[in-house]
């Protein structure tokens, strides 16, 4: 996964570099359209369909600090292993009983290693080293302080006010905020961008064409939709927009 797009020949390189180290891997893309250095909407693109893999490797590359003193980790989680920028990417993974590996051992670097392109060159190879069975201790120490992102679960103001705010806009203008479906329960009135939400549906043909509301979304949060139409065009909201949620 990752913000290259496809018309560059970054993402065939990645996949060159890792066929090169085990020619017997699948290889299956998740997307490479996340918007360019949006950490937030590609931690929840992961989050929303990490589950549905059976065990693998995930390799992730939405990296504005590539080539900084930002770090290069690995984070262990039941049977999957993630492999990208210690950036905040990794958010909805990171919990209890998750191991976080410093990736520090250039051993497993493809050289030399490009200051633009730790994709190819760090984050390729390791992968593919571990799809080959090496410990990911071999990796580098573990670590405790991964990088969290800021607000990324809502935060209750009161018994009846949950602060959140807009984590991704899908290719259909959908709106997803941080707020699941279990904490906002069956009442609830979203307040965002200036506008209030107070409609409530199963499905998106449930709704009249042209009118916002609420659903829950396949991923489990509550999303913002118009029938027919974009509720980002609409509601003129972006990702980082606050939403409040009156329960």
């Amino acid at each position: 996964m990752t913000d290259f797009g496809t018309r560059d020949y970054y993402v065939g390189a990645m996949k060159g570099v890792i066929l090169s180290i085990n020619p017997n891997v699948s290889l299956v893309d998740i997307t490479h359209d996340i918007e360019p250095q949006n950490i937030t909407s590609a931690a929840f693109v992961l989050s929303a369909c990490y589950r549905d893999f059976p065990p693998a490797i995930f390799v992730c590359v939405v990296d504005p600090g590539v080539g900084s003193e930002r770090r290069a980790i690995v984070v262990e989680s039941n049977d999957h292993k993630f492999v990208g920028p210690d950036n905040g990417l990794f958010s909805f993974i990171l919990g209890p009983n998750v191991r976080v590996i410093a990736i520090e051992n250039d051993q497993f670097f493809r050289k030399p290693v490009s200051s633009t392109f730790h994709g190819r060159d760090i984050f390729a190879p390791v992968a593919a080293h571990l799809s080959r069975g090496i410990d990911v201790h071999e990796l580098g120490p573990e670590t405790t302080d991964a990088v969290m992102l800021p607000n990324i679960r809502p935060k209750r103001t009161d018994e009846n006010t949950l602060e959140g705010l807009v984590i991704h806009i899908d290719h259909f203008g959908n709106i997803v905020t941080n707020i699941t479906a279990e904490i906002a329960g069956d009442a609830f009135q979203l307040e965002i961008g200036g506008h209030l939400i107070s409609d409530r549906r199963e499905f998106y043909a449930g709704a009249k064409p042209g009118q916002p509301f609420a659903i829950a979304g396949s991923a489990g949060f509550i999303e913002i939709s118009i029938n027919g139409g974009s509720a980002a065009e609409k509601l003129g909201v972006r990702t980082g927009t606050p939403v409040i949620a009156r329960l």
